[in-house]
C-alpha cells in the first residue's frame, strides 16, 4: 500500500507542476494587460512558478527518502528476528 502512496505523490507533483505553469502563464497575460511595465511579467510569474515547483519536488523527494529508509530499517529488523530464531534452534 505504501508503494501506491509514493506513486501517488509523484503523480500529484507532476499535475501540480502543470497547474503552476498554467497559472504562471495566465497571470503573466493578465498582468501584462492590466499592469503594463517595461518588462514582461512572464519573467516574474515563471520564476515564482519554478520556485513553487522546486519546493513541491523537494517535499516529494524528502517523503520518498524517509519512506525508503523506513522500509530498509523494517527489513533489517525482520531479518534480524529471523536470524535470531534460527540461531536459537
Amino acid at each position: 500500500m505504501k508503494n501506491f502512496q509514493n506513486f501517488g505523490l509523484v503523480m500529484a507533483a507532476n499535475f501540480e507542476t502543470i497547474v503552476y505553469m498554467g497559472l504562471a502563464w495566465f497571470f503573466a497575460g493578465y498582468l501584462n494587460t492590466n499592469y503594463p511595465q517595461d518588462y514582461d511579467w512572464a519573467k516574474v510569474t515563471y520564476v515564482l512558478g519554478l520556485i513553487l515547483i522546486a519546493r513541491s519536488w523537494y517535499v516529494v523527494f524528502r517523503v520518498l527518502i524517509r519512506s525508503q529508509q523506513k522500509l530498509s530499517h523494517e527489513a533489517q529488523a525482520t531479518e534480524g528476528r529471523l536470524k535470531d530464531k534460527t540461531d536459537a534452534r
